[in-house]
C-alpha cells in the first residue's frame, strides 16, 4: 500500500467554512484530513464533529477524523455515536484517532487519560463497531448496521503508550517529532506491543505527525517552528528522543512563562517564538522537516524509508488554516515523494 498524506486543519470559522476548505484539501491531493478536538480552547474552537460532518458532505474520497479526540472531555460512548454518524455520512471514510487528552483535559481541570482508560476505551469501541452485543450501563446494545472496518488509531509519544497501540489498535499516530532515529525508536516500541499481542507489523498502520514549515529562507523557518520543538521537551522521555537525534535536551530557563493558553496553541505566536529562544537551531532542523521544499521532501523520504505508512502534516497554526503549507506540500513536496 502506498504512503498516504494528510493535513491538519483547525476549526476556524463556521462548520460550513471547514466543509468548503476540506474540498480544497481534497483537490490539492491529500488522502485524509483530521481536525483537532479541544472544545472551546481559548473560547475559540467549537465542536469537531459538526465541522467534520460538513467536510464529509463536501468531499468524495478523503478520509476524515478528529485529530485527536480523547476519553476525558467526551465519554467513549458519546464518541462512538459521533464517529459512527460521521462514518455513515461519509460513506465509510471516518477514522477514530484518540489520545490521552493532554491539552483537552487540563482546560477542564482534569488529568490526561491513563493507559488503562485508553485500553478499555479501545475495547469498547471495537465491540460497538463490530456489531457484537455490548453492555452499556447494564443494558446490551448491538449496532445495526455495524461498521467493523472503522479504524481506531491511538496517538502515542511515550514507550508504554506506543507499545499499547501495538497491542490493541488498528493504527498508531506517532508523536515524537520527525528525527529519523527518534521515529525508528518509536517503531521499535510499537513492535514490542505487536509481539506481545502476537500481531505482525502488517496488522497496524503507522502514521507520523510531521510539524513542518516549507520556506526557502531556512532561518525564518527555524524561528517559526522553534516553539513546536520546545513543546516536545515537556515529554517525560524527551531526553531519550533528543539523545537518539544526537542532541542534548535543551535546557529551559527557569523564569520562562508560556503564552496563553499554552505554548503549542499560543494565540500570540510571536510571543511563543520569543519565549522559545532557548531552543537551538540544530534541534529544530533535526526534529522537524523545515526549509526549502527539496530538504523537506528528503527529510520525509527518510521517514518513509523506515516503514511509515502515512504522514499527517501540520504547521504551527492553531487559529488559522494551513494555506501556505497546503500549497507548498501539494505543489513542491508531495510530487517529489510520489514520483
Amino acid at each position: 500500500m502506498s504512503v498516504k498524506f494528510g493535513l491538519r486543519v483547525p476549526m476556524v470559522g463556521r462548520p460550513q467554512d471547514t466543509g468548503a476548505y476540506a474540498a480544497k484539501v481534497e483537490a490539492a491531493g491529500f488522502d485524509f484530513m483530521y481536525t483537532p478536538d479541544t472544545p472551546l480552547l481559548a473560547g475559540l474552537w467549537r465542536d469537531v464533529y459538526q465541522h467534520l460532518l460538513c467536510a464529509a458532505l463536501e468531499t468524495k474520497t478523503m478520509r476524515l477524523g478528529p485529530g485527536v479526540t480523547n476519553p476525558i472531555t467526551r465519554h467513549p460512548v458519546a464518541t462512538a455515536g459521533s464517529i459512527i454518524t460521521l462514518y455513515e455520512a461519509s460513506g465509510g471514510r471516518a477514522d477514530l484517532v484518540v489520545g490521552t487528552g493532554y491539552s483537552s483535559a487540563y482546560i477542564v481541570g482534569k488529568k490526561a487519560a491513563t493507559r488503562t482508560a485508553m485500553r478499555s476505551g479501545t475495547e469498547l469501541w471495537r465491540s460497538i463497531f463490530s456489531g457484537a452485543p455490548t453492555e452499556l450501563g447494564g443494558h446490551e446494545i448491538e449496532l445495526k448496521p455495524s461498521c467493523p472496518d472503522l479504524p481506531i488509531y491511538l496517538a502515542a509519544s511515550g514507550p508504554l503508550a506506543l507499545q499499547l497501540a501495538g497491542e490493541v489498535a488498528d493504527g498508531v499516530l506517532i508523536m515524537v517529532g520527525s528525527a529519523p532515529t527518534s521515529v525508528a525508536w518509536a517503531l521499535e516500541q510499537v513492535d514490542i506491543g505487536l509481539e506481545r499481542a502476537g500481531r505482525a507489523r502488517a496488522d497496524i498502520r503507522c502514521m507520523l505527525v510531521a510539524t513542518t514549515c516549507v520556506d526557502d529562507d531556512l532561518d525564518r523557518a527555524i524561528d517559526r517552528m522553534r516553539p513546536c520543538v520546545a513543546g516536545l521537551c515537556r515529554h517525560g522521555h524527551a531526553v531519550d528522543l533528543f539523545k537518539r537525534a544526537g542532541l542534548d535536551l535543551p535546557t529551559r530557563p527557569v523564569e520562562t512563562v508560556d503564552p496563553y493558553p499554552d505554548l503549542g496553541h499560543a494565540v500570540d505566536w510571536e510571543e511563543a517564538k520569543r519565549v522559545s529562544q532557548w531552543i537551538p537551531d540544530d534541534a529544530v532542523v533535526a526534529m522537524m522537516p523545515v526549509g526549502p521544499a527539496a530538504d523537506v521532501a528528503a527529510h520525509a523520504q527518510s521517514l518513509i524509508d523506515l516503514g511509515i505508512d502515512a504522514i499527517w502534516w501540520r504547521d504551527e497554526g492553531t487559529w488559522a488554516r494551513p494555506d501556505a503549507l497546503m500549497k507548498a506540500l501539494s505543489t513542491d513536496v508531495l510530487p517529489r515523494l510520489r514520483g
